[in-house]
């Protein structure tokens, strides 16, 4: 199916809107992305937004530069910016903080191992 052209009169700008913005309400969904969006009561796969409000729901995977939540259930939460009550599997601080650990970790066992190979002969 073919789409009619815009008539040269229309603005391009007014057709589309700035911030496209989506609101889900007690859905199962597998994947969504919107700059803005706003989710309530609902089972969501992969959720990437730029800003989002999620309220209470359950998501595998959330990707946003700011998110507000209120009694969330999430996998992985990948946002520098998160407000509210979320329950996470694993998060951007809790991902850093196993990162340096295991960091850390490494250069204990490398340096045990070169202090054993000192010691015995």
């Amino acid at each position: 199916m073919a789409a009619d052209p815009l008539p040269s009169d229309l603005d391009d700008s007014a057709a589309t809107p700035a911030e496209p913005s989506l609101a889900i309400e007690r859905s199962a969904i597998r994947r969504v992305t919107a700059e803005q969006i706003e989710i309530q009561r609902s089972a969501v796969g992969i959720a990437t937004f730029d800003r989002g409000t999620i309220r209470q729901s359950d998501a595998g995977l959330v990707v946003g530069r700011s998110v507000a939540v209120d009694q969330v259930r999430v996998g992985i939460l990948a946002s520098p910016v998160v407000r509210g009550e979320v329950h996470t599997l694993l998060d951007l601080r809790s991902a850093v903080a196993i990162g340096f650990g295991m960091v850390l970790g490494k250069l204990f066992v490398s340096l045990l191992r070169a202090a054993a190979r000192r010691i015995l002969p």
